[in-house]
C-alpha cells in the first residue's frame, strides 16, 4: 500500500489534471461557438474594392470570390482593353484583400485560444474543428450557366433565307 504523502500527492496531480482538462474544454467550448458567428457573419459578408483609376469596381463574398462588378461608363471612351483589363485585376485583388483582412479579424479569437492550449495536432486529434478553418468560408455561389456558343449558320441561299419568310413558326396572326 501506498503511504497518505503518496495518496494525497496522486489527488493533486489528478485534480491539476482534471482543471486543465476542464479548461481545456472550456476554450474549445468558447471556440465552437466563435466560429458559429464567424460562419454566420461570413455568410452574409460582402467587400469591395476599386481600381487605381476608379474605372471598375468589384465586390466579393466573404470568401473573396467575385459577386458583383461595376464598370464606369465613361471607361470604353477613357480607357483601353489592355488598361480596362488592369483596372478588372486592380478592383478584384482588392477585394479579396478587403475579404481576407475580414476573414482575419472575425477569425483572430478563434487562433488566439488555439494557440493558447498548444498546438492543434497534439490536443484535438479527433475533435472535430480545430487547426483546419477552411470550413469556415461560405462555398464558392454556383457557376453561372454557359451562354450559348454562336454557331455560324453559314452562307444564306438566295432561295431560303429562313422559316419566316415560308410562314414557319408565325403564330395565328401572321406574325
Amino acid at each position: 500500500m501506498g503511504s497518505r504523502f503518496e495518496s494525497d500527492e496522486l489527488r493533486a496531480r489528478t485534480d491539476g489534471l482534471q482543471r486543465q482538462v476542464d479548461g481545456m474544454l472550456s476554450t474549445y467550448e468558447q471556440q465552437l461557438r466563435d466560429i458559429a458567428a464567424a460562419k454566420s457573419t461570413l455568410a452574409t459578408a460582402s467587400s469591395q474594392g476599386w481600381s487605381d483609376d476608379s474605372l471598375v469596381r468589384v465586390t466579393v463574398n466573404g470568401a473573396g470570390i467575385p459577386v458583383d462588378v461595376w464598370v464606369d461608363a465613361a471607361a470604353l471612351k477613357r480607357s483601353t482593353p489592355e488598361r480596362l483589363a488592369v483596372s478588372f485585376l486592380q478592383a478584384a485583388q482588392s477585394a479579396a484583400r478587403a475579404a481576407k483582412a475580414d476573414i482575419d479579424t472575425l477569425l483572430a479569437p478563434v487562433r488566439e485560444a488555439a494557440a493558447e492550449i498548444g498546438p492543434p495536432e497534439q490536443v484535438y486529434e479527433r475533435l472535430p474543428f480545430v487547426g483546419a478553418l477552411d470550413d469556415i468560408l461560405p462555398p464558392p455561389p454556383e457557376p453561372a450557366a454557359p451562354a450559348p456558343q454562336w454557331q455560324d449558320p453559314g452562307p444564306l441561299d438566295d432561295e431560303d433565307e429562313g422559316p419566316h419568310w415560308k410562314g414557319l413558326g408565325a403564330n395565328r396572326n401572321g406574325w
